[in-house]
């Protein structure tokens, strides 16, 4: 259980707080969870919401596409992209009368990245795997239903597109997701699933088995594969770190166009490699 800060009354004291279950989506969720969280601040939520619409599609927005997508009132949406533009968050394209992502948000996620544990000791390993596979090693975070890569080193030899900063692919698609759900407990991990398959269900239905297999392997090999669910021709496989990042663990990818190793490869060789940088990133001190 977390412990939050209250500014009411005369004195700031802690109050417990249960941490929400997954980030709202639209305004009825916004709702449920003001009800069961009366300290939960629905405004600033549904300011943070139009922000994460660029998340799954960076393309430049609407009002009238955010409203409907959110299920909130057009002149709400308004009045938060006009704020949010104000403080940089936001940029408006008068010619098109569309909104897209500012540079403050570009700057609010630099001190995440250049604070996450022993990303600079470990650029180099992770940068002579990629050269022995040809391939890109990742590290990122879990984030609701996705993981969010931080950095990246790729073969520079090579075309595999290179995951950028901030870069989100689903938790369930990628071999670095399915590292971090093979650390949940049988309840827990049902219960990620449950959400997917309600949310997400074309993901869902085309990951499924992929993802079973891997999750009943993980222990053995001690990494995750992802065979191509991504549907971007590249295969991985995945392994998660002791380390936190707050209360989020670090998660390793290693992925190399899936044309070019089989999966017996994959597995043989590839597996075992990135499993060892994760060894040696538990291995290696943290300063907290």
């Amino acid at each position: 259980m977390q412990l939050r800060l209250c500014g009411r009354g005369p004195h700031n004291r802690y109050v417990p707080h249960t941490p929400i279950a997954h980030q709202p989506r639209d305004s009825q969720d916004v709702c449920r969870i003001r009800e069961q969280d009366p300290y939960f601040a629905g405004t600033l939520a549904k300011g943070l919401m139009i922000l994460q619409c660029f998340v799954s599609d960076p393309r430049p927005h609407a009002n009238s596409e955010l409203a409907r997508r959110l299920g909130l009132p057009r002149p709400t949406v308004s009045r938060l992209c006009r704020s949010l533009q104000t403080m940089g968050y936001l940029d408006h394209d008068e010619r098109l009368d569309r909104y897209f992502v500012g540079p403050a948000a570009v700057a609010l996620g630099y001190p995440y990245v250049i604070n996450t544990p022993l990303l600079g000791p470990l650029r180099l390993p992770m940068q002579a795997l990629a050269d022995r596979v040809k391939g890109a090693v990742s590290v990122g975070v879990v984030m609701d239903l996705d993981v969010v890569y931080l950095d990246t080193c790729a073969w520079e030899g090579g075309t595999l597109k290179r995951p950028g900063v901030g870069a989100v692919r689903g938790v369930l698609e990628t071999a670095m997701g399915r590292a971090g759900l093979a650390q949940l407990d049988a309840g827990e991990l049902q219960r990620f699933l449950d959400r997917v398959r309600s949310q997400r269900p074309e993901e869902y239905a085309r990951c499924r088995d992929n993802a079973s297999e891997s999750l009943a392997h993980y222990a053995a090999r001690g990494f995750a594969v992802n065979m191509g669910d991504s549907g971007l021709g590249v295969c991985a496989v995945g392994a998660a770190s002791r380390i936190r990042y707050g209360s989020r663990r670090l998660l390793f990818n290693c992925a190399v166009p899936g044309l070019r190793m089989p999966a017996r490869t994959l597995i043989r060789d590839v597996g075992p490699q990135l499993a060892q940088l994760v060894a040696l990133c538990d291995r290696l001190p943290v300063d907290r």
